[in-house]
């Protein structure tokens, strides 16, 4: 009888330890994949010989291309002049937005001198004969000082009253008055008046209210 039991004790003992250990399995298989550790960075002696620290290989660029090297004399050279405000500095190239005078304009283009006059006659440079000389203006004809006010008399021979000034002449056809005029016709409302000299036109004068 005891040995019944302490098999019976064994039996649920070792049940016990393959229930645990199931577990344990199950819950193994359940966590995620833990994180690759980081690799340490690279050490100081990883520079190379010539004493010139480089990047280290993680920084490098893709490719295998290597970062140029600059010579000393490649470095800018700093001035003082670099300090100046922009409006004091010329600009590269074209005018400085930032400098608010107004721009110096170009000097205008010079004038192209006219031609010279041709040559008139009696200059050395004219070739040919001179052109006669234009004929004198005829002179204008003096202007009617007079006023014709009016007429009386015969139909056949009617006599035009004349005013200049405080003068009043009664003159007939054909008449010189004035001393520069000529009557060459009288109208109803209006004389007609030639002139005393090379004219041949005749003006109409009309009656003076």
């Amino acid at each position: 009888m005891k040995i019944a039991l302490g098999n019976r004790r064994q039996l649920l003992l070792w049940g016990g330890l393959c229930v645990v250990l199931l577990l344990f399995l199950v819950r193994m298989q359940s966590r995620p994949a833990a994180a690759p550790t980081p690799t340490a960075a690279p050490s100081r002696a990883a520079t190379t010989v010539s004493g010139e620290d480089e990047r280290p290989t993680a920084s490098r660029p893709r490719g295998g291309r290597e970062e140029k090297k600059m010579s000393p004399d490649e470095v800018p050279i700093f001035t003082t002049r670099e300090l100046d405000s922009p409006g004091s500095r010329p600009p590269p190239g074209g005018r400085n937005i930032f400098d608010f005078r107004a721009p110096t304009l170009p000097p205008p283009p010079t004038p192209t001198p006219a031609p010279p006059p041709p040559p008139m006659c009696g200059d050395p440079r004219f070739l040919g004969p001179c052109p006669p000389p234009p004929p004198t203006p005829t002179p204008t004809p003096p202007e009617i000082s007079f006023k014709f006010i009016g007429t009386f008399g015969a139909k056949e021979s009617p006599i035009a009253v004349l005013l200049q000034g405080s003068e009043v002449v009664n003159a007939h056809e054909g008449e010189v008055v004035f001393g520069r005029f000529i009557l060459r016709k009288i109208n109803y409302e209006s004389i007609d008046v030639g002139f005393v000299g090379p004219w041949k036109e005749t003006r109409r004068v009309g009656l003076t209210p």
